[in-house]
């Protein structure tokens, strides 16, 4: 008979918005919640059997009242309190995998007062993290995805780019993506607010003064700002998925364009992506 090598099943895209009320001031939290789950449930391939499975209506449930009653912190901890409901109530699971996205909204101003309960979207950005366990460990990843960047001055040109006299070619420069971050925690027993705030501001503060030569240059170099300042992040991985523009050719309308009008183009989009651990 073939051998099972792996298998999981879960549920995905669990959608859901949290209002926590306080008083006249209310904040709002969106969430999408992913589950996957390993075991033994080869009895379910081989056989039909339904032994030990989780029916999407009881997950459901379970993230929901979780989310009612630990949903309102951060989703790091939401996501460990979920894999641990699940553990404890499903003998079958040996691990769960819980994957959490955080949408942002923006409070809205009126009269030039910010508003209790009144709200717009706000960037792309979304806040991410991936929680792992079998009861006895856990392993928490956490993330940002779509930080729209863009810079338009303060690149060094790489040595071979120079010319004989020390100069470059005169254009000027134009960086613009969207920057994915995934950071290892070496222990789940750390403050998460305050880590993705810090780290959040490092990769800004380094993409803005750093001298780069290359986008390979300044990932390496906002991943070294973070591991030196976070001793209980074990690597980080960055991506920068670069939106291409190209000066826009006024050449036939008779007009010069010192590289302040940039027309945006669908593709190549390029991609650079590094890991970068800790030397232990």
């Amino acid at each position: 008979m073939p051998r099972i090598g792996s298998s999981s099943h879960g549920e995905s895209r669990l959608r859901m918005l949290r209002i926590m009320r306080r008083g006249d001031r209310h904040d709002p939290k969106e969430l999408t919640v992913s589950f996957r789950f390993e075991g033994d449930f080869a009895a379910a391939f081989r056989e039909g059997r339904a032994d030990g499975l989780v029916p999407g209506e009881a997950l459901k449930n379970v993230v929901h009242r979780t989310a009612r009653e630990h949903g309102a912190g951060e989703i790091e901890e939401f996501g460990i309190t979920l894999c641990d409901h699940v553990l404890a109530l499903h003998p079958a699971i040996t691990l769960a995998r819980v994957e959490i996205t955080e949408k942002s909204w923006t409070r809205l101003e009126a009269g030039g007062r910010p508003q209790g309960q009144t709200f717009m979207a706000g960037t792309p950005e979304l806040k991410t993290t991936a929680i792992t366990s079998n009861g006895r460990q856990v392993a928490v990843v956490s993330g940002v995805d779509e930080l729209s960047l863009m810079r338009t001055a303060g690149f060094t040109p790489p040595p071979h780019a120079l010319a004989e006299d020390g100069t470059t070619d005169g254009l000027q420069r134009l960086l613009v993506g969207a920057l994915t971050a995934r950071w290892t925690y070496s222990s789940s027993d750390v403050t998460f607010r305050s880590f993705r705030q810090g780290v959040r501001a490092a990769i800004i503060e380094t993409f803005a003064w750093h001298a780069s030569r290359s986008v390979q240059h300044t990932l390496y170099a906002i991943a070294e700002v973070v591991l030196a300042t976070y001793q209980e992040i074990a690597d980080i991985t960055l991506a920068l998925h670069e939106r291409p523009y190209r000066p826009a050719d006024l050449f036939s309308a008779g007009l010069e364009n010192p590289d302040d009008l940039f027309v945006a183009l669908e593709e190549p989009v390029g991609t650079v992506e590094v890991t970068v651990e800790r030397d232990t």
